[in-house]
C-alpha cells in the first residue's frame, strides 16, 4: 500500500494498483509517451491512473485505455 507523506500526494503506478487484486481478463499493451514533461493520465475505460514523464516514457497500460491514448499525438504503440 502506498503511504502518503505529509502535504504530498503519491499515486500508485499500474503495477502497485494491480498487486493483490484480481488479474483483469484484458491484456496490456506497451505505449510510449512522446513528450518530456510529467503528466498524470486517467484511463477512460478503467479509471486507472498512469504517470508518464521523460524518464518513464514507456509503460504497459490496459488495452482498453490504450485505444484512447493512442488517438492523441502524445502516445505511440511500442512494437
Amino acid at each position: 500500500m502506498t503511504q502518503l507523506a505529509p502535504n504530498s500526494r503519491q499515486i500508485p503506478s499500474i503495477d502497485q494498483q494491480t498487486q493483490g487484486s484480481m488479474v483483469s481478463p484484458y491484456s496490456l499493451v506497451t505505449i510510449r509517451y512522446l513528450e518530456k514533461s510529467p503528466i498524470l493520465v486517467r484511463g477512460p475505460a478503467t479509471g486507472r491512473q498512469y504517470h508518464f514523464s521523460g524518464a518513464r516514457s514507456v509503460q504497459c497500460v490496459d488495452v482498453r485505455d490504450a485505444e484512447a491514448l493512442l488517438l492523441t499525438r502524445f502516445f505511440r504503440r511500442v512494437q
